[in-house]
């Protein structure tokens, strides 16, 4: 008897976006604004936004 194989967690995933576009569309978007925020937050605390000669005492 041929052993039936499972789906794994990806191609269930990947048939429930492919099921609801608007949904993956949502979750792209969602992701890049979040990258956005995060690399704003960064350059902002992280003092990269700074004067240069600021940067280059550091070191």
């Amino acid at each position: 008897m041929a052993r039936k194989k499972e789906k794994t967690l990806r191609q269930k995933y990947d048939a429930y976006l492919a099921a609801r576009p608007r949904l993956a569309c949502l979750l792209v978007g969602v992701g890049a604004f979040a990258v956005l925020v995060g690399l704003y937050l960064f350059v902002v605390f992280s003092g990269f936004g700074s004067s240069a000669d600021f940067i280059y005492n550091q070191f």
